[in-house]
């Protein structure tokens, strides 16, 4: 009986000094999501690009059709570094009914700080 208390209390201490450990292991906070960007215009002027966030190298926004026909094309971006050359393409086809908007993302596009990157959107 002796030797089963002094595995208790060993486990015991082992827990503690693990819980203790555990405590003064520095937390790091996770990044903080980039702040949204301004509207920005594209080749049709009854639609804009809004809400432009970006998080690894993936770039999400919202289309926004403000006219009054639907838009059913391809939304392209090019993004573009602080020397102003294109570090990343892509497309996506989308369909907006009028007067709404609609949520769109690009995955593996190579940005990494909205802020220093500049997004041009055109229609198709």
């Amino acid at each position: 009986m002796k030797h089963q208390i002094s595995r208790v209390a060993v486990l015991g201490l082992l827990c503690a000094a693990s819980l203790a450990h555990s405590q003064q292991v520095p937390v790091i906070p996770p990044l903080a999501p980039q702040p949204p960007s301004k509207t920005i215009k594209t080749n049709n002027p009854d639609i804009v690009v809004k809400q432009i966030s970006c998080v690894d190298l993936d770039v999400g926004g919202v289309l926004v059709n403000k006219g009054t026909e639907p838009f059913n094309g391809i939304l392209h971006i090019a993004v573009r570094d602080e020397e102003g050359d294109v570090v990343g393409r892509n497309k996506v086809r989308l369909k907006v009914d009028a007067e709404t908007g609609k949520r769109f993302a690009f995955y593996y596009i190579n940005t990494l700080n909205c802020l220093k990157h500049k997004f041009d959107f055109r229609l198709e």
